[in-house]
C-alpha cells in the first residue's frame, strides 16, 4: 500500500488531535501534516507522533484567512487524505445574536472549512485521487436552542461540501462528513462547566428541546477519529458525500 500525505486541519485540540493520533498509525500515512492555530500544542503533538517511518510537521493556519488557507494547501498539495476538524463556537439567543457574531462563526465553520476542502480538491482532481472528511455537527440538522450561529454555519458547511462532493466524485475525489453529537472535549467542558459529569447531558432536557441519548453517554474524540480514519481509508472507496451521524442515536436517524 502506498504511504502518502495525510493532513489534519484543526489538529491542536479535541477531535482534531484524536484524528491526528489515529491516522498517524494507519498504514496509508507516510507523511502527516498537522495544521491549526496553536503552534505550541501542534509542536508537542508532532513530537509525540514523530518516528523513523513517519514524517510529521506542523503548519500554522487560520481558517478565517483566505491567504493562510492557500499557504497550507500549497505546502501540502500532494495530500491524498485530508481531515478538517476546525471550528469555533459562539452561543446565545437567536433574538440577541449580532451580525458580527454570525460573521465570526461563518468565517471559520462555513467559509474556512469549504475553501480548505476546495483548495485540496482542486489539487486532487489533477491526480484523480483523494479523500476529504470534514467534521460537522448534528446541530447542522437538528435545531439547538442558543446555537443559531453555530447550527446555521454547520448546516451551510454540510450542503456546500455535499455539492462540492457531487461535482468532484466523478473526478476521483471522495468527500464525506461526520456529524457528532455532544462529544467530550475542552470546548464541551468549557460550555458545560455546570455538568461535572458530561454524560449527564445524555439524560436530555425537555426545556432545552434536547432529547435523551439512547445509548446513555456522550461521544469520545477517539470514536470520531475512528470513523474519520475509516472514511479516509481505501476501505471506504465506494462512500461519497455521506453524512455519518455519530450521536448515540440522539437524532433517531432524521
Amino acid at each position: 500500500m502506498d504511504r502518502g500525505t495525510t493532513v489534519v486541519v484543526g489538529a491542536a485540540h479535541g477531535i482534531g488531535a484524536a484524528i491526528a493520533r489515529r491516522v498517524a498509525r494507519e498504514p496509508w500515512t507516510g507523511r502527516l501534516v498537522l495544521a491549526g492555530l496553536s503552534d505550541e500544542r501542534m509542536a508537542a503533538l508532532a513530537a509525540e507522533l514523530r518516528r523513523a517511518d513517519l514524517a510529521v510537521e506542523a503548519i500554522h493556519v487560520d481558517l478565517a484567512d483566505e491567504a493562510s488557507i492557500a499557504a497550507l494547501v500549497a505546502a501540502s498539495r500532494d495530500a491524498e487524505r485530508v481531515a478538517i476538524a476546525s471550528g469555533i463556537y459562539l452561543g446565545g439567543p437567536a433574538l440577541e445574536t449580532t451580525r458580527a457574531e454570525m460573521d465570526q462563526v461563518f468565517a471559520v465553520n462555513l467559509f474556512g472549512v469549504f475553501f480548505t476542502a476546495q483548495g485540496y480538491a482542486r489539487e486532487m482532481v489533477t491526480r484523480r485521487s483523494g479523500s476529504i472528511v470534514a467534521i460537522g455537527s448534528i446541530s447542522g440538522r437538528f435545531p439547538r436552542m442558543g446555537q443559531i450561529a453555530y447550527g446555521a454555519a454547520k448546516a451551510g458547511m454540510r450542503q456546500a461540501l455535499r455539492v462540492l462532493a457531487l461535482e468532484t466524485v466523478p473526478l476521483g475525489v471522495r468527500i464525506n462528513l461526520i456529524s457528532p453529537g455532544p462529544t467530550e472535549s475542552d470546548m464541551m467542558h468549557a460550555l458545560m462547566a455546570d455538568h461535572p459529569n458530561l454524560d449527564d447531558l445524555a439524560v436530555g432536557s425537555p426545556e432545552a428541546f434536547r432529547p435523551r441519548v439512547p445509548d446513555a453517554h456522550i461521544g469520545r474524540p477517539e470514536q470520531v477519529a475512528a470513523a474519520a480514519a475509516f472514511l479516509l481509508s481505501p476501505d471506504a472507496a465506494h462512500i461519497a458525500f455521506h453524512d455519518l451521524y455519530l450521536d448515540g442515536g440522539e437524532t433517531l436517524g432524521i
